[in-house]
């Protein structure tokens, strides 16, 4: 039997903290996780799994993660996502990267 649950975040600054508490948590078979998480600016859902006890991103074919230095220091934010794009769409990836 399988069981999960959903939750929604509007900003990043909302589930910030979302990934470590998945990880701190007792899982039977943490092998067999599997997070989906859509931003509000992504276009498509991020899936996330757990390798050697730490959630990470799992790439998905056409896609890519976009990260824009801030217009005030000029450097990405180290805790910033950035925006998950579908590279496949009508927009293609970015400023041509």
């Amino acid at each position: 039997m399988f069981g999960g649950w959903a939750i929604e975040f509007v900003r990043r600054s909302r589930w910030i903290g979302l990934l470590e508490h998945l990880e701190s948590l007792p899982w039977k078979s943490p092998h067999s996780v599997q997070v989906l998480v859509h931003d509000e600016e992504d276009e498509c859902f991020g899936l996330w799994m757990i390798h050697d006890g730490r959630l990470v991103e799992i790439p998905l074919p056409r896609t890519r993660r976009a990260f824009w230095p801030s217009p005030f220091t000029g450097e990405v934010d180290p805790d910033s996502p950035g925006i998950l794009i579908r590279t496949d769409g009508p927009g293609g990836w970015p400023d041509g990267g």
